[in-house]
């Protein structure tokens, strides 16, 4: 979408994406197949017939049949089989938006783009809390806490005091405690230049010379994930989506680009 004066102009880019798939079946005599799984088994990324590229299952927290809570004899939360379906690795959608400004000399662009929906597994902070050095696990510290569930064992309500750390050690196994929403919108490029004028450059035996200050994944608008930065997974393949398990995080990047033509 242009618009231009004499000395001034705008350009916006929007490009957008969506992809929605079925696995209607894999080869005969298997409905499912495991693409990837963490080392203590609780996340898996599947691909299960009837289902979507990317689904993730694990654990959950165990309830009766009236959805109660379940606990272990002493007070511990219970987990259920790896078989839940947390969510999908993928995005609803996906968009990007591109501006670039132009007065006379000096031009700005700069790129936001989003990622919006799909689902990720943080065995990073898991793996925080099961530490205690998350924020998060200053509850509890003082008085301990008793889970309000139910034995699973005598099927009464629950009286047993726990600490902290067998309160989130517990809960950090727990991979449905961990599944966060992938929504974010990031500045994801921005670029500052100025074209030197010519007859300030030719003086000095140049044709041309611009200056420009880049950065690129300068900070976030909006993140619903804790901790992580959704995009940093084990890899970029379908197997490696849906799973974050203390990965580096995308480089925040700022330099100067200096361009000169004799």
């Amino acid at each position: 979408i242009p618009v231009q004066t004499n000395d001034f102009s705008w350009d916006v880019a929007l490009n957008y994406s969506k992809n929605e798939n079925s696995l209607v079946e894999l080869i005969d005599g298997i409905d499912n197949f495991i693409l990837n799984t963490t080392n203590s088994g609780n996340v898996s990324i599947r691909a299960e017939v009837g289902g979507s590229l990317g689904d993730i299952y694990g654990t959950a927290w165990k309830r009766d049949d009236a959805g109660n809570l379940l606990v272990n004899a002493e007070g511990r939360p219970v987990a259920s089989g790896p078989t839940n379906y947390l969510g999908n690795a993928l995005p609803d959608w996906t968009a990007g938006l591109t501006n670039t400004l132009s007065y006379k000399n000096l031009s700005l662009r700069f790129l936001i783009d989003g990622r919006f929906g799909g689902e990720i597994y943080s065995a990073t902070s898991a793996s925080l809390d099961a530490s205690g050095v998350s924020d998060r696990t200053l509850q509890y510290r003082d008085s301990g806490i008793v889970i309000d569930a139910i034995n699973e064992g005598t099927g009464s309500a629950n009286t047993e005091n726990i600490t902290a750390q067998e309160y989130w050690g517990g809960v950090s196994g727990i991979a449905e405690n961990y599944v966060y929403d992938q929504t974010n919108i990031r500045l994801r490029e921005f670029v500052l230049n100025y074209n030197i004028p010519s007859t300030a450059v030719s003086q000095i035996g140049l044709t041309s010379a611009s200056i420009g200050l880049i950065g690129r994944n300068l900070f976030f608008f909006y993140r619903k994930a804790d901790d992580i930065d959704p995009e940093a997974v084990l890899s970029t393949t379908i197997g490696g989506q849906g799973i974050s398990s203390n990965n580096v995080p995308p480089i925040r990047s700022l330099g100067v680009n200096v361009n000169l033509k004799f």
